[in-house]
């Protein structure tokens, strides 16, 4: 991955937004009109706060509280972190790493939204996905790790599933170059 491609080649400009005062079931409506997992809270037209499915979940469904009942800024998490649109992607994956947080706003000099990053965001633009695992590795644990060149198999830590290519039903699966597989289709793949 070329890490010094600044976010702003990569990132997403049309960013859902809410304001503070309306309802979190607006906030879904939006989300789902979007298809996004979260939303940028606006107060004055700069970021104040973020609203993830997470904290959906957390705060309006294991409590059982009604979406149209409450309001945006019961639920958002703040402060916001965001950072300006130089920022490289190596340093919005480390930001991301450290906060353990998947999703960044992009802010110009004045502090008004411009767009989001996402961890997909880094991802799908990754050529060199050894250098990225090679930096989680290295954050995450404190130290360089080898990168191991050509596809890698590992089996998966869940039982069963259904395989990434050729559809049918398995007890065991190996996870080849980013897909989930039965034995057969990863015994092909090599």
């Amino acid at each position: 991955m070329q890490s010094d491609i600044p976010v702003k080649e990569v990132m997403t400009t049309v960013v859902c937004t809410v304001k503070m005062t309306d309802s979190v079931h607006n906030l879904a409506k939006k989300l789902v009109e979007y298809g996004v997992g979260s939303a940028v809270v606006l107060d004055n037209g700069l970021p104040v706060g973020i609203v993830t499915e997470k904290d959906l979940i957390s705060k309006i469904v294991a409590r059982n509280k009604v979406p149209s009942e409450v309001i945006v800024e019961e639920v958002m998490s703040q402060p916001v972190i965001t950072i300006n649109p130089n920022t490289s992607l190596r340093e919005a994956a480390r930001i991301m790493m450290k906060r353990g947080i998947r999703r960044l706003p992009v802010v110009n000099n004045s502090g008004e939204l411009i767009g989001i990053i996402t961890d997909n965001d880094i991802l799908s633009v990754s050529l060199d996905l050894g250098e990225f695992a090679s930096l989680i590795t290295q954050d995450a644990i404190g130290y360089s790790s080898q990168v191991v060149e050509g596809p890698v198999i590992e089996e998966e830590e869940d039982t069963g599933g259904i395989c990434d290519k050729c559809g049918k039903y398995t007890d065991k699966l190996y996870s080849y170059n980013g897909l989930r597989l039965c034995e057969d289709c990863a015994d092909a793949e090599k």
